[in-house]
């Protein structure tokens, strides 16, 4: 069998990718380490050798080259010349097909072949084109090792066994990474999730809701830009947004009404946007998705992510996120929307108490409002958190709620009351109790309404509690309550002078009152007496805030 002619062209590591440059190479060595054969590489769909740091002069006799492209298995040929070449075959990651050749000399040939110093003439050829002096060539020869073409078959079939193994191992190792990364990702899928639903509080309004999600999602769905858009109560746009959007937050709205005949059951997928109309009035959008921010038939805004990075596309596992996220969101919304109402009812009943009262004694007109800011600053003073200085306010609002049920004739008695009268009088904060047990969401106020006059040692009712088994709140409005009525105008008597006032807060002290409230009282005084001179029946409402702005979720 002749030789045939030697391919002469040849591609260097260097031409090839960084990753191919490697695995060839790599795979080259494992066979020579594996057979202890000369190997060099061939790129099978061009038969273009591949330099491999000249472990030996390429060579392609004609009957390996015929065979190149159908080789799937090792396999090896015995020549005329005294040679064995052998080739096994590998691909790999771009997929490129190449083989791994080489030749050494045959132990079938005659001594003399075998034992002569002079390779074979074609190997001469071969050198020569390599770049090979003849004494090289001549060393290289005689330092092979002949072997049979049955040994040979032999070593590149359990080197090809090995190879495929190992590539087996590679690729359950990349399959493994992948899932891992998948894992990872769903995690943080999960854990977003998670995070929205630990942050549903309706009373927090869909704000901090709203730019958690914009931050999480734009790193979780690999957008180059990404926006939620929610309508509030009062019908303006909140917009949140992360990353680079290919136009003005603002003009979401505008893409929107391209989509006018969608049905918008499910979310909006666009990729290739560039070769559309749409791409045409948006030159920088390459593809997006799109989902209704809704609950029900309510639609409350809009989640929109687009030019997802390194060029890849939106599909289905981007949509069903962003749609579970968007669901969140519009659940929520709808539920802060129906809480306000009925805080807005809530806050109604609380007003018309607190006007019911008011026009039942006119000249305590102003009392509840005034003794809610006074309690406030003296509980802003202890330190006390923003959600009880809000209990305290409604409390002092509707201290004095149970008067409602006190008979007109006294309450508005111009002398002094009898025994009897004052004890009916006395009976107000249990009355006021029993008016508001009833409302959940006004149970956290409950304290302050019944024991705002029970006395620090003991001798106050209903309860007769004393020192610390007074509820803090009470003991707050017991001091902010006493300031205020005594200040103000009765028709048996003129208010007190602020001197007088706290006079009777020192000889009180430990007695009558908490001296820690007391002594929080002297130490904002001058807010609270800012408080008294700016204070208007007319404005009928806090110098420092609404009933709008009062949480009454706990």
């Amino acid at each position: 069998m002749p030789l045939g002619t030697v391919v002469r062209s040849e591609i260097s590591m260097s031409d090839l990718p960084a990753v191919a440059s490697e695995q060839v190479a790599g795979t080259v060595d494992e066979l020579r380490a594996c057979t202890g054969l000369p190997f060099f590489a061939v790129r099978i769909d061009s038969r273009c050798v591949v330099e491999v740091a000249g472990q030996l002069p390429p060579m392609i006799p004609d009957c390996v080259r015929e065979e190149l492209q159908q080789l799937t298995h090792p396999k090896k040929w015995e020549t005329n010349a005294g040679m064995v070449f052998y080739a096994v075959p590998f691909c790999v990651e771009n997929r490129t097909r190449y083989a791994a050749l080489g030749y050494i000399p045959s132990a079938k040939a005659s001594v003399a072949q075998v034992t002569r110093c002079e390779p074979p003439a074609d190997l001469i050829i071969a050198g020569s084109q390599a770049g090979w002096s003849a004494r090289q060539l001549r060393h290289f020869w005689n330092e092979c090792e002949a072997l049979s073409g049955n040994v040979v078959e032999r070593l590149i079939t359990l080197a090809a066994e090995h190879l495929s193994g190992r590539s087996a191992r590679l690729r359950l190792e990349d399959e493994l990474d992948h899932v891992t990364c998948q894992l990872d990702h769903t995690y943080e899928e999960i854990s977003l999730l998670h995070d929205l639903s630990r942050n549903l509080q309706v009373s927090q309004g869909p704000t901090s809701l709203a730019d958690l999600c914009v931050r999480r999602l734009h790193a979780l769905v690999d957008a180059g830009g990404s926006l939620i858009l929610i309508n509030d109560r009062s019908r303006r746009n909140l917009l949140h947004s992360r990353g680079v959007l290919p136009f003005e937050p603002r003009e979401l709205e505008t893409l929107i009404e391209s989509f006018s005949d969608v049905e918008w059951s499910r979310p909006l997928v666009r990729n290739h946007v560039g070769k559309t109309l749409l791409g045409a009035d948006y030159p920088r959008l390459s593809n997006f998705i799109l989902v209704p921010i809704q609950e029900g038939q309510h639609r409350k805004g809009w989640v929109f992510c687009c030019n997802r990075t390194h060029g890849q596309e939106f599909g289905t596992v981007e949509a069903g996120f962003m749609n579970s996220v968007a669901t969140i969101l519009g659940t929520h919304v709808r539920n802060t929307e129906l809480y306000q109402q009925n805080q807005d009812l809530l806050i109604g009943f609380v007003r018309s108490l607190v006007s019911s009262l008011d026009a039942k004694d006119p000249y305590t007109r102003g009392h509840s409002e005034r003794v809610a800011l006074i309690a406030r600053r003296i509980g802003k003073h202890m330190k006390l958190p923003e959600g009880d200085l809000r209990d305290i306010y409604l409390s002092g609002l509707l201290h004095d709620v149970g008067k409602i049920g006190i008979d007109d004739r006294i309450l508005r008695k111009p002398g002094r009351l009898t025994d009897a009268e004052f004890e009916a009088v006395k009976a107000h904060p249990t009355i006021g109790y029993n008016i508001l047990k009833g409302l959940s969401n006004l149970q956290h106020i409950l304290p302050g309404v019944r024991n705002h006059h029970e006395n620090f040692d003991g001798t106050g009712y209903p309860d007769k509690l004393a020192g610390d088994d007074i509820p803090l709140m009470a003991r707050i409005l017991a001091v902010a309550d006493g300031y205020d009525a005594m200040g103000s105008d009765r028709p048996y008597r003129k208010g007190m002078p602020n001197q007088k006032i706290e006079e009777i807060f020192r000889k009180g002290r430990n007695e009558q009152w908490d001296p820690n409230v007391i002594d929080a009282y002297f130490a904002c005084r001058e807010d609270i007496l800012n408080i008294y001179a700016t204070y208007s029946l007319e404005a009928g409402a806090p110098i420092d805030g609404s009933l709008s702005t009062i949480s009454l979720d706990r």
